[in-house]
């Protein structure tokens, strides 16, 4: 059973990097660590950059996260906000 949730969030963090490089225009090819900070990383996402990805998680997971739940930790990292999203979608 660890395996499938291991194997799940494996699923939900790629889904995340594709939306990442959508949303940023990053090439297909573009490295995206699962560690890579969303806010003061490489890519510093700023206020519009994470509505923009609030949104579009919403979307693709088929979620509705309320704004209250959202804390500056589950967007610390990509990994984090997966386990966020998986949380979420379990």
């Amino acid at each position: 059973m660890v395996e499938g949730v291991g194997s799940r969030l494996a699923v939900t963090t790629e889904r995340i990097k594709r939306i990442l490089r959508r949303d940023l225009k990053l090439p297909e090819d573009a490295r995206i660590d699962d560690s890579m900070p969303l806010v003061g990383g490489q890519f510093d996402l700023d206020s519009l950059d994470i509505l923009l990805l609030v949104t579009s998680v919403e979307k693709e997971f088929g979620i509705r996260i309320a704004s209250e739940k959202i804390g500056r930790e589950a967007f610390a990292s990509v990994a984090t906000l997966a386990r966020f999203v998986d949380g979420l979608t379990g």
